[in-house]
C-alpha cells in the first residue's frame, strides 16, 4: 500500500512538472522576419529539455510586452534593440521590466549595402537608395551621403527590407540597405551582390567602415534578446542548457551573428544601452 502510495504521489508531481514546462513566446515584431528565426530556435532545442514552447504573434509591440509582463504562467518575448525608438513612434509601452525578467539568449543582424550583380557604384554620381520604413532613415540617409565616393543618395521606403531587396530586383532602385538574412535568397541566386556589410563577410562584403568613415552605422545590427519569466531557476537552467547544444548554430545558418546564450549582465547593459542609443535616429 505505501508503494502504491509512493508511486502515486511521484506520479502526480510528475505530472504537475511536466505541466509547468508549457510556454508562450512572444515575438515584437513578425515572425515571418529574424524574429521568427530566433522563436523557432527556441522552440526546437526546448524540447531535449521537456519544454513545450509555442510562438504567438500579437497585434505589434506594445500588445506583446503588456502580456508578457501581466502574464501569470511561464512566458517568454523577443525583445528587440529598436524597442525604445518603436515605444516613441508609436506611442506604445514596449519596453519590458527587466528587472522582473531573466535573459536566455540574444542574436543580431547585421545590414548590408548591396546592387545589382555586375553593377559597381560611381564616385559622384546619385543613387536612387531602397530602405526599410522601420530604419532611422534620416539619420542613416545623412551618415550613408558622408561616403568616400563622395556618392549622393535619394531614399526610396519600403513597408520591410525584403520589399526593399524586391525593389532593387525590380530595378525601381539602384542599391539596397537590408538586413543580412533578407538578402541571403537573392545573393544565392547570383541576382544582387552584397557590397558592404555591418557585420557579415561571408558572401564577400567588406566592412561597412570601408564606405564610410567613423560612423555609427559601421556597427549597427538589429539585436533580439530572449526573455522569459515566471520559470524557477532550475527550469531557466534546463532552457539554456537545450539551447547550448545548437543556438547559436542555427542562428548562423540563418546569417545571424554574435549569438549567445545565457547572456551576463554586462551583455544585457551593453544591449539596452545601445537600444536607448538607437531611440535618437531618425
Amino acid at each position: 500500500m505505501k508503494k502504491l502510495l509512493v508511486s502515486f504521489l511521484l506520479l502526480m508531481f510528475s505530472n504537475i512538472s511536466l505541466a509547468d514546462t508549457s510556454v508562450e513566446i512572444v515575438p515584437t515584431s513578425t515572425l515571418k522576419g529574424p524574429q521568427g528565426s530566433v522563436a523557432s530556435a527556441v522552440v526546437e532545442l526546448s524540447k531535449s529539455a521537456g519544454f513545450q514552447i509555442k510562438a504567438t504573434q500579437k497585434n505589434g509591440c506594445g500588445e506583446a510586452v503588456s502580456y508578457f509582463e501581466n502574464a501569470k504562467d511561464p512566458v517568454a518575448i523577443i525583445w528587440s534593440s529598436t524597442m525604445f525608438k518603436n515605444s516613441k513612434e508609436s506611442k506604445q509601452n514596449c519596453i519590458i521590466n527587466f528587472e522582473r525578467a531573466t535573459p536566455v539568449a540574444v542574436t543580431f543582424s547585421s545590414y548590408d549595402l548591396c546592387v545589382l550583380n555586375g553593377r559597381k557604384l560611381e564616385s559622384g554620381k546619385t543613387y536612387k537608395l531602397g530602405n526599410n520604413k522601420f530604419n532611422p532613415q534620416k539619420t542613416q540617409l545623412e551618415e550613408f551621403n558622408k561616403n568616400r565616393y563622395k556618392i549622393k543618395f535619394d531614399n526610396v521606403t519600403y513597408a520591410s527590407s525584403g520589399a526593399a531587396v524586391q525593389g532593387l530586383l525590380n530595378k525601381e532602385v539602384d542599391i539596397v540597405y537590408s538586413a543580412t538574412p533578407n538578402a541571403v535568397s537573392a545573393i544565392k541566386a547570383g541576382s544582387i551582390k552584397c557590397l558592404y556589410s555591418t557585420g557579415s563577410s561571408k558572401y564577400g562584403q567588406q566592412p561597412m567602415s570601408k564606405f564610410i568613415a567613423n560612423s555609427p552605422l559601421n556597427d549597427y545590427s538589429l539585436g533580439m534578446m530572449v526573455f522569459v519569466k515566471n520559470l524557477s531557476a532550475k527550469q531557466i537552467n534546463d532552457l539554456q542548457k537545450s539551447l547550448q547544444k545548437g543556438f547559436a548554430k542555427q542562428m548562423a545558418n540563418k546569417e545571424l551573428i554574435n549569438s549567445k546564450v545565457a547572456p551576463n549582465k554586462t551583455d544585457v547593459n551593453k544591449f539596452i544601452a545601445t537600444a536607448k542609443i538607437y531611440e535618437t535616429y531618425n
